[in-house]
């Protein structure tokens, strides 16, 4: 005959779970998950493009940076951003896999 599991491990396990998977919800430096990314959100100036600083700022790289930055203008437009953010978002790892 097996012991009954208590609520406390189950309670316990369900929480580990949660911090376990938490990490197929990346999140930037801000604390917001990429799926939510908003380019209001970066935009500092409100001029319609992010610089290079704007985008460090969020806690961004120089190589993220050159990714979002699909025509190498030095400056990220919304839909480069948006085609950008769909790519992190569809690069994370799926919860339970």
């Amino acid at each position: 005959m097996k012991p009954a599991i208590s609520k406390t491990r189950i309670g316990l396990a369900t929480f580990l779970l949660g911090i376990a998977m938490s990490s197929a919800y990346a999140a930037d430096s801000k604390g917001m998950p990429e799926s939510s990314m908003s380019f209001k959100d970066y935009d500092g100036n409100k001029d319609g493009y992010l610089s290079q600083d704007e985008f460090k700022a969020k806690g961004k790289d120089d190589l993220s940076f050159r990714a979002a930055d699909l025509n190498g203008d030095g400056r990220i437009e919304p839909d480069e951003f948006d085609k950008y953010a769909a790519k992190k978002a569809a690069d994370q790892p799926k919860p339970g896999y």
